[in-house]
């Protein structure tokens, strides 16, 4: 599998900003969600573009690496008929589970997965803000 595209969307960066500032009142990312489209990752996008999409609870956790940098980090497992297509190709950190349509942080594309009866496709997506 190799990663095509990765982008902090707009929405995502707004809302880390109330975060670090904050004013994030609700905001908080709890979901990931994955779909079908391949089109590259753009600032611009919202959420998820695929016509079968589907979230789950992101298991969120926050760690301190080697380097003393935090990394916020969101896991989740997927298996057959996750999507009817059982193609996975792209993926993106969501407000939350039930609604991964509204202000994702952030969607990444990669080569597509395809899930069989008995498989089932780990993801790790972790954001780490740069040292300077």
């Amino acid at each position: 599998m190799a990663l095509q595209s990765i982008k902090l969307l707009n929405t995502g960066k707004e809302n880390i900003t109330k975060l670090l500032t904050g004013l994030s009142g609700a905001y908080s990312y709890r979901g990931i969600g994955v779909g079908n489209s391949d089109i590259a990752a753009q600032e611009t996008d919202e959420h998820l573009l695929g016509s079968e999409t589907n979230f789950k609870d992101g298991n969120m956790s926050s760690f301190k690496n080697a380097n003393n940098s935090y990394i916020a980090q969101w896991n989740s497992t997927w298996v057959y008929n996750d999507l009817p297509s059982n193609a996975i190709s792209e993926a993106a950190i969501s407000m939350n589970a039930t609604n991964g349509t509204t202000a994702c942080l952030l969607r990444c594309t990669f080569d597509t997965i395809y899930l069989d009866a008995d498989s089932s496709f780990s993801l790790i997506l972790q954001v780490c803000p740069t040292q300077g």
